[in-house]
Parts: C-alpha cells; sequence; structure tokens
C-alpha cells in the first residue's frame, strides 16, 4: 500500500478531474491520500472532498503566502482551523503550515509569519494532532521557531530541500521528512543526498500534487499516482527494494497520522 503524504486535490487543477485522478491513483496502489490545505475557504472545500471520498483524508491550516497582505486577529483564525478540525473525523492534521519568504525577499512579513506559524503548532499540541511544515528560504528563522517552543508536536517536513544542518536539526526534533519529484532532477543533488540520509522510521512519500511532477513527466499535472514512481525512484538511489521502500515509508505515514492504523 502507497501512501501519497501530500496531494492538494483542491487545486483547480485537480479537483476537476479528482474521480479520475483517484481511480488513476488506486490502479498504481495508492490507497490514501492525504491532502494539505493553505487557507480556511480551501479547508473547508477538503472536508466536502473527504466527506465524499474514503480514500481521501484533510489537514487544516495556513500556509505562510495565504497570510500575506491580511488582516485578522491570530486567535481568530486559530478558532477557524481549530472548528474545521472538529468538524471532520477525517482531519489528520494541521497543515500545511509554515515560513516562506520566496516572495517576501525584504522579510516585511517575518514577525506575521512566525506568529501564525507558532500559533497553528500550539493548535496542534493542543489538539494532539501532527503538522505538516513548509520551509523555503526561511531556515534560520524556522531554526529559531523550533528552539523557541518546548513542547513541540510530532510532524512533517514535507518536500524537503533543506540543508545538511537543518536536516539534523528537524531529525533531531523528531520530525519525520518527505520527499517529491524535484528529488529525480538532475540539479537535485543536495536533496538526493538528504534522502539517503534521512533514517528508515523517519522517511515519506509525497508527490506535493500538482506540483513538481518527477522526471520525465515534468511540465504535465502532477498527480497522486506517480508517488509510486517516486518510491521506485527512492528505492534505487538507497539500493533497496521497491517493496521495502513502500512498507517502511507506508508504516511510516500511518504512525505519524493514523496512531499506526
Amino acid at each position: 500500500m502507497l501512501i501519497d503524504t501530500h496531494c492538494h486535490l483542491t487545486d483547480k487543477r485537480l479537483v476537476g478531474q479528482i474521480d479520475y485522478v483517484l481511480n488513476e491513483a488506486k490502479e498504481a496502489g495508492v490507497e490514501r491520500i492525504l491532502m494539505p490545505t493553505t487557507g480556511i475557504l480551501d479547508a473547508k472545500k477538503a472536508i466536502e472532498i473527504v466527506t465524499k471520498y474514503p480514500e481521501v483524508w484533510a489537514m487544516a491550516g495556513i500556509h505562510p503566502e495565504n497570510i500575506l497582505d491580511s488582516r485578522f486577529e491570530i486567535s481568530d483564525l486559530m478558532n477557524e482551523v481549530k472548528q474545521i478540525v472538529r468538524s471532520s473525523n477525517k482531519v489528520v492534521g494541521i497543515g500545511e503550515i509554515g515560513l516562506d519568504f520566496y516572495w517576501d525577499k525584504d522579510k516585511k512579513s517575518k514577525k506575521l509569519q512566525i506568529e501564525v506559524l507558532k500559533g497553528q503548532i500550539e493548535l496542534a499540541v493542543e489538539l494532539d494532532l501532527p503538522v505538516v511544515i513548509h520551509m523555503r528560504e526561511a531556515e534560520e528563522e524556522m531554526v529559531t521557531v523550533l528552539g523557541s517552543i518546548v513542547n513541540l508536536p510530532r510532524g512533517q517536513f514535507h518536500c524537503w530541500s533543506g540543508s545538511q544542518s537543518m536536516l539534523e536539526l528537524v531529525l533531531a526534533k523528531n520530525f519525520y521528512v518527505s520527499f517529491c519529484g524535484n528529488v529525480t532532477y538532475k540539479s537535485a543533488g543536495n536533496i538526493r543526498e538528504a534522502a539517503k540520509k534521512v533514517p528508515w522510521d523517519r522517511l515519506l512519500l509525497e508527490t506535493d500534487s500538482p506540483y513538481l511532477a518527477p522526471e520525465g513527466r515534468r511540465g504535465e499535472t502532477n498527480v497522486p499516482a506517480n508517488v509510486k514512481i517516486l518510491a521506485e525512484y527512492l528505492a534505487k538511489l538507497r539500493n533497496i527494494e521497491t517493496e521495502t521502500l513502500i512498507n517502511q515509508t507506508t508504516e511510516n505515514a500511518l504512525c505519524l497520522f493514523f496512531a499506526g492504523g
């Protein structure tokens, strides 16, 4: 059984063809798909999807890019996320949350991003749910955040592309780490090295669909069925049988998001 731990089924490139996408995934051996959300409206759409499709599970969270140029009280925002979590027993995490300064080079949103990230981390602890963390051009700030919180939740750093020192910190904090299609790109030697070093019991698979289709399918809309391609690629990279890697990453995903079941 394969599990795609990160697929944006609410994206306009996928939402109109969910039946086809899920059937294709099932044929590839993908039996569970986890759907992160990027804001309140996105999370509400996700609840509608998981209600209809038994193989899909949701998370509720505010992506760092979606808090820019917004006016809100953080406490109100956290209450909205909490209400969505409590609206369905198919919400299995808080995500995707994190820090991103790719578009904000001057880091004018730094204070706000950190406050919202901390608020959602605290909410995850309160609700005993894992977090799914996005980090792009924000290692220094993420180090500060992780070091400032005594009681961290369990969780996943998704679509890993960080430094070796950051990877060591994330693993020391007992987070899981996942890789998606960019690990297959010719220029991604640093990501491949990281994929070799993540311990077996901390490794996860994801597609980040519809983004980052693997090499050979770049330019196409990425889909959860492609998680099988990633499993085969990572197994070859780590010099083991594909079935062994699939079994271990599935066990890891079940442990993190479904308490082992």
